[in-house]
């Protein structure tokens, strides 16, 4: 008995579709017809499904990260004369640090030594074994959220905060000191632009995350209006303070018409993940304390802008 397969092969809706037909030499039984989509009778004549035949899918485009160049530029662009300026930005996961206009120029710190002393307790603390006391943990976030001086005074004094800005600016390599005709008033340390974002660096690769978590956590709470009264919203937390755009904020009039102003803190790309360490520390003499706040709010916005797309 001879058995022959023949196929009949038709377009229908734009896929391929088989029948089968088996008919028999010797037979007078009627021919059986397979049903649509039962398949080929050889597993190579066809493509097994329907979806092999489309065209290809377009994958989503790469997001490339933006480099640190680029933020800094954004940054320098919008900043206009008539005040000292020191701008820096680093790419925390590649370690890209573009240091601009001003970036390795001393200022007076102000409130940005509440920063380096919260690392310094922070990372004695963890090399000794010690758990930070629960009445400490406290100081620490009030001095960063709140930027509470009062805070910072108990601090500076019970953890020998003079010694503490040089066993930080050693261990990290920033340029961080006390003057040499300095009171040790915490206040008058003096910082660069790249020393913070340096600083950033350390919170975020160097520190053990239970630590990390209190220093993050207490600046990306940032309060509206600090304990003195000053506003916060400026600078790079001119839309408020987030875990995904945090910093620490410092201020102080200075004379003889002005204000010393200064942002530093982290913004993250959501497109890539990448975290920014922006350092904006300036010197704005013969202004008023709203125009100074615009000033900086419009540079940090331009580096944001860059990671936003």
């Amino acid at each position: 008995m001879v058995w022959v397969a023949l196929a009949v092969v038709a377009l229908t809706a734009g896929a391929v579709v088989v029948w089968s037909v088996t008919t028999s030499a010797s037979s007078s039984d009627p021919p059986r017809e397979r049903l649509p989509g039962a398949g080929p009778t050889s597993p190579s004549a066809v493509p097994s499904t329907v979806e092999s035949l489309a065209e290809p899918r377009a994958k989503p485009p790469v997001v490339r990260p933006v480099s640190a160049r680029q933020v800094l530029a954004a940054a320098e662009r919008v900043a206009g004369s008539g005040m000292s300026l020191g701008v820096a930005v680093l790419d925390v996961n590649t370690g890209e640090l573009a240091v601009g206009r001003g970036g390795g120029q001393e200022f007076m710190s102000a409130s940005l030594c509440k920063l380096l002393v919260a690392v310094d307790v922070l990372d004695r603390h963890r090399a000794e074994g010690r758990r930070l006391e629960p009445g400490d943990l406290e100081l620490i976030e009030r001095a960063l959220s709140g930027s509470d001086d009062g805070a910072m005074n108990v601090l500076w004094g019970k953890y020998d905060g003079a010694g503490g800005i040089g066993r930080v600016a050693g261990r990290l390599g920033l340029t961080a000191r006390l003057p040499p005709d300095s009171a040790e008033t915490w206040g008058d340390t003096v910082v660069t632009a790249a020393d913070m974002v340096a600083v950033y660096r350390h919170v975020l690769r160097g520190m053990a995350p239970e630590d990390r978590a209190v220093i993050v956590g207490a600046l990306a709470a940032t309060s509206p209006v600090a304990v003195d009264g000053f506003g916060q919203h400026y600078g790079l937390l001119h839309n408020g303070a987030s875990p995904q755009r945090y910093a620490k904020q410092a201020w102080v009039p200075y004379e003889p018409a002005g204000f010393l102003l200064h942002s530093a803190g982290v913004a993250y790309d959501d497109r890539t993940g990448h975290a920014y360490a922006i350092a904006l520390l300036s010197i704005q003499p013969y202004t008023d304390e709203q125009t100074a706040r615009d000033r900086l709010s419009a540079i940090a916005a331009a580096a944001l802008a860059r990671l936003t797309g």
